[in-house]
């Protein structure tokens, strides 16, 4: 690990940063948004793959497919799942400051007081402690339900095109979202970008912030839409355009502990109380629309699909009470609620698109691959002052499943697909690339008289790590996802 060097108090850039990397934490504005829901169990038990599933749910993933279905049909949806997430912390000895890296690990109370009366004792000589039990490391599970869509079909025919038309309700996003970080340090003394800093001397030194930040958003966006399908049989393709009018709410919550202040001199530092607590909670309402166009073009042993989405802007709305709690003169604490924070502010995301293969090689075999283009890089946020960023980064997924029929009631299904989050790890060694990860599905399908039970399960394992100069996060979140899908089908084609 490379000696600590001291960081200028540079801000703004900072802030700039953290809109790139979890890092320390940054306030709550879209987390969540980039949570994206595919609506089709069947779907999701082939790892994502849209084109290769002929289902009533994939009529706001992939229109064009809505044209497949057999007759009238109505589907319900939804999911249960259980999160696991954990941060470990390792710090390195730091040249000069031999306290610090077992100050933030919580270590200091292994070391006896040195005697004062000694020879040579001079006040660097203190051990620094913690004044709280909050440690560095922590972990948290969550677990629940939710509804995943609620959809019906029919089709009819205009002249020689047979059209189907669908409507319904889906979850377009889950913005459920949680992260914690207990040894935030601002100025950043750990950080090397965007510049180090130099080291401080006993006539300049400098004071160092400590505190645990936490942040935490529960609640989804729906989506209330209207799809439209049309099969050319002469072209052997299929059409499909989908809209959704958005609308969400979630509950939203930021805390924010000061653990200490710490100041550096040139050979040594010394920790000292504070006791402030700040809370802001309340919550923030969305509003948007989608628009996706697509194509299918069907052969006898393969078809190929195309899904555009057109730039779309969803508005956020916020409302929050604030609370902090501090220590006045005589050691007492003191509650002060200050007046409710409020704002609005915007994301404008650009064109995105999806390209699918269906390969089916025997009747009962089908294979499917697919390839998202997220262009978040070029996405907009729009604060409530009007100033606008780019906080997210792009990313490429693949998806590729399998379905097995085997047998006219029974379909098997598995499949998987490579995910990435918006936001990059603290010190990532290739700059501009976010974290990735891949999810594992499986599931089958069951189908009596009309009525069809699809059911699938999800297993994500991400982890990344958060490196500074001399310390690192080991971040991990485990995700298991059970989906359930019933539908009914009535034959009938116009």
């Amino acid at each position: 690990m490379k000696e600590l060097k001291v960081l200028p108090a540079l801000i703004l850039v900072l802030v700039a940063r953290l809109a790139l990397a979890q890092g320390y934490g940054g306030e709550l504005t879209f987390q969540g948004m980039e949570h994206y829901q595919l609506h089709s169990a069947a779907s999701r038990a082939m790892g994502g793959v849209t084109v290769a599933a002929q289902d009533v749910a994939s009529m706001f993933n992939n229109p064009a497919m809505l044209a497949g279905i057999a007759g009238v049909g109505v589907s319900v949806a939804g999911a249960a799942f259980a999160h696991r997430q954990e941060q470990e912390q390792n710090y390195a000895p730091v040249r000069y400051y031999a306290n610090l890296s077992l100050l933030l690990e919580g270590l200091t109370s292994g070391i006896p007081d040195p005697n004062p009366e000694l020879p040579g004792f001079t006040p660097a000589d203190t051990v620094q402690r913690p004044y709280d039990n909050i440690g560095p490391n922590w972990s948290r599970s969550s677990n629940g339900q939710y509804p995943l869509h609620l959809l019906a079909a029919v089709p009819f025919r205009v002249s020689e095109v047979q059209f189907t038309a669908g409507l319904g309700a889906v979850q377009y996003a889950d913005l459920d979202h949680f992260y914690q970080h207990n040894n935030v340090l601002s100025p950043s003394i750990l950080s090397q970008r965007p510049l180090p800093t130099m080291r401080p001397s006993d006539d300049n030194p400098l004071v160092v912030d400590w505190y645990q930040t936490v942040r935490s958003r529960r609640g989804s966006i729906w989506g209330y839409g209207f799809a439209l399908a049309a099969q050319v049989q002469k072209l052997h393709s299929s059409f499909g355009v989908s809209g959704l009018l958005l609308r969400g709410e979630s509950d939203d919550e930021e805390q924010y502990v000061g653990r200490g202040r710490l100041t550096f001199f040139a050979n040594a530092f010394r920790a000292d109380s504070v006791g402030w607590r700040l809370r802001k909670s309340g919550t923030s309402r969305f509003n948007g629309q989608e628009l996706a166009v697509s194509w299918l073009l069907s052969g006898t042993h393969a078809s190929l699909g195309l899904t555009v989405r057109p730039p779309a802007e969803i508005k956020r709305e916020m409302s929050a009470d604030v609370e902090s709690v501090g220590l006045n003169e005589v050691n007492n604490a003191s509650l002060v609620t200050g007046p409710p924070a409020g704002g609005k502010d915007r994301l404008k995301l650009p064109w995105r698109g999806t390209a699918g293969l269906a390969i089916t090689p025997k009747e009962w075999l089908t294979l499917g691959f697919e390839y998202e283009l997220r262009p978040y890089k070029s996405a907009r946020f729009v604060d409530s002052i009007g100033k606008e960023s780019s906080p997210w980064l792009s990313s490429s997924p693949f998806r590729v499943g399998v379905e097995l029929r085997a047998s006219p009631w029974l379909a098997l299904r598995a499949g998987m697909r490579n995910e990435a989050e918006v936001f990059e790890p603290e010190g990532n060694q290739l700059p501009g690339e976010p974290v990735t990860y891949s999810v594992y599905s499986c599931g089958a399908s069951v189908t009596f008289r009309g009525v069809r039970m699809d059911l699938a399960v999800e297993n994500a394992l991400m982890k990344y790590q958060d490196i500074w100069s001399s310390a690192i996060s080991k971040n991990s979140e485990r995700r298991w996802i059970a989906l359930g899908q019933l539908a009914y089908e009535i034959p009938w084609r116009p």
